[in-house]
């Protein structure tokens, strides 16, 4: 009996959602960041070969135009982590993502803070620190200012709290 009400309950449970209502925008798909930088010369085949790829996605809007945006990190390859982050204006009307932020990075992590801000966290080494133990991250916050995003100060952290790494 409970057999097959599972069963059922299993074919049934996709219908149950609206098509599309877990699904992100097109945007956060990785592979949509990926050929959008593709496209703009910020990322080569051959490099993805190597393993310079997209590794992180933080989604939603940063650009308070309420349209979704992608806030991303690329991956080394190495142990450098990810090494460089930027935003993709989510398109409105069909137009494809513009991106409006490309930085360079050290073992990158990203948080989306709200409607017009995400911020960056890296670690800082003191002299003869080894790669894996820094002694101190730096957080910093990147806030939209209308057409642009503006860096903040720097802010120093003990350690680097895991929502920035995890995917």
């Amino acid at each position: 009996m409970y057999r097959r009400w599972f069963a059922a309950l299993m074919v049934l449970a996709p219908l149950a959602v609206p098509a599309g209502a877990t699904a992100k925008p097109p945007v956060c798909a990785p592979d949509a960041v990926r050929q959008t930088l593709i496209d703009l010369g910020k990322l080569t085949p051959e490099g993805i070969e190597l393993g310079e790829d997209v590794d992180l996605i933080r989604c939603g809007d940063v650009t308070n135009d309420g349209i979704t945006d992608a806030v991303f990190t690329i991956a080394s390859g190495g142990t450098a982590g990810d090494i460089r982050f930027g935003v993709l204006r989510g398109g409105s009307d069909g137009r494809p993502p513009a991106l409006v932020l490309n930085k360079q990075g050290y073992k990158v992590g990203i948080a989306r803070r709200n409607h017009r801000s995400f911020e960056v966290v890296q670690p800082r080494y003191k002299a003869g620190e080894s790669n894996c133990c820094p002694s101190s991250f730096r957080k910093r916050r990147y806030t939209w200012r209308g057409d642009h995003f503006k860096a903040g100060k720097a802010k120093k952290l003990k350690r680097a709290p895991a929502r920035f790494y995890r995917p």
